[in-house]
């Protein structure tokens, strides 16, 4: 008979003898709990960028319009904006595996709507659906991300967000490649199909775990004095307000990343479908060369973490510039890849700056309005962009969007050095390992 694990999990501090990053497979080999939000991850993300490119290319071929794909890009992060909030306080108030479980369960019928897109006239099913998509996406997201530093503490924390964004890279480079060729050889419909099947596969995966619940668990909902709650906190915690911009300092440059690699590969370089994937493979490629970066820096010292920020995000404006230039798409794909590097540093770093600093009891409407800034900085670029490409050369949208990306960096930095930190955060010394499992 298989006996059942206790719901609140057992921690116990492994302490390494050279002080060097926790290793990932030891974390995913020894954390079962992590092991499987991980495995969920895997699935989960790989299907997300095959729908990515089938819906981008799918918009293209469509309307060939700039505006048009930054409406779908809209569509994609504003309702995450609008329900982030919301999002945050379902994390803290119910039973977080029930929260994931479901949100999969209902991403996997919604997304098997793009199938029913067939023509010009059915653009605005797209929208529809990619918003609904998108608006269920928090749930999953913040409560994961809410949820983490009670599975994995000190060294085990830096690795278990390290992972998870190499994670998310390595799908993107193997979703975007796969998920490129299968738009163009099987058709668009079956990446649709894969997304969905892969919603499903996560929640088999959530559905073996017990996650440690909230400490506000239980307590009745007040949403708007639960939320205000949540502002006031970060407006009195000054550690918190200097990571909670970090996502958004990038957002407002790069949101218009993604609207300019599918216009670079589908109709600056004409590579169709292809291309685009090659330019998100690079992306994706990039991401996993950041996480390399992370792990040779190990730390989680709060003031390294926010210098952290501060050079990765001059080395992707630098590299955006570049790409902006690359006279082929083999030339843009490398400056994509190191602008990338960049990118991943500071999300990492950011948010294991907020793991570090936020009160527990905070967790989840701060991760919310961490999310819900990103989203909206996002979604303004990306209306931008797509606004000036229909107005401007391509080559100059995206020279403006690396150098924007340098000056908001900077513009942050110069508030947030103001903000004494102090050294090591208490309780995550260095060569402490903190590995967990229920």
């Amino acid at each position: 008979m298989r006996t059942t694990r206790p719901c609140q999990p057992q921690v116990w501090p492994v302490t390494t003898k050279t002080g060097s990053a926790l290793s990932y497979t030891r974390l995913l080999r020894e954390n079962r709990t992590y092991r499987f939000v991980w495995l969920s991850q895997v699935v989960s993300n790989a299907g997300d960028w095959f729908n990515t490119i089938a819906v981008l290319g799918l918009t293209l071929a469509l309307t060939g319009s700039g505006l048009a794909l930054g409406i779908v890009t809209i569509c994609q992060m504003l309702p995450p904006f609008l329900m982030t909030p919301l999002a945050g306080v379902v994390a803290e108030r119910y039973d977080r595996k029930r929260v994931m479980i479901t949100a999969d369960i209902l991403r996997a019928g919604v997304a098997l709507g793009f199938l029913l897109v067939e023509t010009a006239d059915d653009v605005w099913m797209l929208y529809l659906f990619m918003a609904l998509l998108s608006g269920l996406q928090p749930f999953f997201d913040v409560t994961r991300t809410a949820a983490l530093p009670s599975i994995a503490r000190g060294k085990a924390l830096l690795a278990a967000n390290a992972l998870s964004s190499t994670t998310w890279a390595a799908m993107l480079t193997i979703g975007s490649a796969v998920g490129g060729l299968v738009a163009d050889h099987l058709g668009r419909s079956a990446a649709f199909q894969l997304n969905a099947f892969s919603f499903v596969v996560s929640a088999v995966f959530v559905a073996r775990i017990a996650i440690p619940a909230a400490s506000g668990a239980g307590q009745p909902v007040r949403f708007l004095s639960d939320f205000i709650e949540g502002m006031k906190y970060i407006g009195r915690d000054r550690p918190t307000r200097v990571y909670l911009p970090g996502k958004a300092t990038w957002g407002l440059a790069g949101g218009g990343a993604v609207l300019l690699y599918a216009v670079f590969g589908g109709q600056v370089y004409r590579a169709g479908d292809t291309g685009i994937a090659i330019l998100y493979t690079a992306r994706g490629i990039g991401t996993l060369l950041g996480a390399v970066f992370i792990k040779f820096f190990d730390t989680v010292r709060l003031g390294q973490l926010r210098t952290g920020i501060l050079v990765g995000l001059i080395g992707y404006g630098a590299f955006f510039i570049l790409f902006s230039q690359a006279p082929s798409i083999w030339l843009a794909a490398v400056c994509i890849i190191l602008a990338a590097a960049g990118s991943m540093v500071m999300w990492v770093y950011s948010s294991l700056g907020l793991q570090l600093v936020v009160n527990e009891d905070y967790r989840g409407r701060v991760f919310a309005a961490d999310h819900g800034l990103f989203t909206l900085a996002f979604s303004i670029s990306t209306l931008g962009t797509g606004l000036l490409l229909d107005a401007l050369a391509a080559r100059l949208v995206a020279f403006m969007a690396g150098a924007a990306g340098i000056l908001i960096v900077v513009a942050w930095y110069l508030f947030a050095r103001r903000i004494p930190l102090g050294g090591i955060h208490p309780g995550q010394e260095d060569g402490q390992d903190g590995v967990q499992d229920d």
